[in-house]
């Protein structure tokens, strides 16, 4: 869906990102099921008609969230990642990112994330465009050695770091989950150099 934002400039962009902070600190503390839109626009200190001009569903925070997320990766964290040595170095860097952005997104809200139903994990979203360009650029350099291809092998790095990501929600957050993704992906990356 398509957002609808009345106002323009400064003041539109902090009263969007109240919404989005209250509704996220609320979706931590109760989930998303028991979060209404009402609850988020009293702690946010707006009307609900303020809320439905910049998220017509509460779905819609969603959609927003994951664009806030690819917008992070595509503007920040390529730019970031730029400065990085090796391809692998790059990789590592990248999924710390990620398990970054999961983390702040916070174990409650990640459980209501990773759901099968999700159509959010598809891929070729602007986050695995800067992963491909990495994982491209190694292989052309001859820093990764395998047969898969580039979108193969964004493929493969993003079931493992979902699945790790999957298993930290599953088990309510019982483990570090920045030190286990680390350690997965320098296993597959000693497998390929």
């Amino acid at each position: 869906m398509d957002k609808v934002v009345t106002g323009k400039g400064d003041k539109a962009q902090r009263t969007r990102e109240r919404l989005l902070n209250s509704s996220l600190k609320l979706m931590k503390e109760k989930g998303f099921q028991n979060t209404t839109v009402r609850e988020i626009c009293n702690d946010a200190r707006v009307s609900i008609g303020t809320f439905y001009s910049y998220f017509p569903t509460k779905d819609d925070l969603f959609i927003s969230i994951y664009m806030d997320g690819d917008k992070y990766f595509s503007e920040s964290v390529a730019l970031s990642l730029n400065d990085e040595g090796t391809t692998a170095e790059k990789i590592v860097s990248y999924f710390r990112y990620y398990t970054h952005l999961n983390l702040n997104t916070g174990l409650e809200l990640m459980k209501i994330l990773f759901q099968s139903d999700n159509p959010f994990f598809s891929k070729h979203r602007p986050m695995q465009k800067v992963f491909e360009d990495i994982v491209s650029t190694g292989l052309a350099r001859g820093e990764l050695k395998t047969n898969l291809t580039a979108p193969e092998l964004v493929d493969f790095f993003f079931v493992l770091v979902r699945g790790c990501c999957y298993n930290w929600c599953i088990t309510n957050g019982s483990y570090d989950l920045e030190k286990q993704i680390t350690d997965y992906v320098r296993i597959v990356l000693k497998s390929m150099a």
